[in-house]
């Protein structure tokens, strides 16, 4: 099985994140997702919002874009993205600071159908100012020999 370093299963805290209604209009539009919450700031505030909302998957581009913490690969050894869930508690909302606290949640062998293969499970949780979680990711990686089909 994958040996991962134990400080990559520790919680490591990222770069505070402001998000902006601009980087929010960037998005939705790259989406083609044009739902006024997301670019009116004054519909947004009708709806009981104090500025635009961000669409869900945001989050994603929060922490770059990338699974992290990162986990160094021995040589020999490839990987792709295995799938992810999200829980949302609150919206993103433009105008504010957001901590994003990663982690190696678990880290397990599997035989699937063309063989073994290990599996990482990172674990990440976006929270406001105040602490309170707005949204948590959990996602996997699949890492195995080059040889063996994925």
């Amino acid at each position: 099985m994958l040996e991962i370093d134990p400080q990559l299963k520790q919680d490591v805290q990222l770069e505070p994140v402001r998000v902006t209604a601009e980087d929010i209009k960037a998005f939705a539009e790259a989406l083609g997702d044009l739902n006024p919450l997301y670019l009116d700031a004054q519909a947004a505030r009708r709806a009981g919002y104090p500025d635009v909302i961000a669409p869900p998957m945001f989050c994603i581009q929060m922490r770059g874009g990338r699974m992290l913490p990162e986990v160094p690969l021995p040589s020999g050894l490839t990987s792709l993205h295995a799938g992810q869930e999200l829980d949302f508690y609150d919206e993103i909302v433009a105008g504010q600071t957001y901590t994003i606290t990663a982690r190696v949640a678990e880290v397990y062998e599997k035989t699937g159908r063309s063989g073994p293969m290990d599996i990482i499970v990172r674990e990440a949780a976006i929270t406001d100012a105040t602490g309170r979680t707005v949204v948590t990711i959990r996602e996997r990686q699949i890492v195995r020999s080059p040889d063996k089909k994925i």
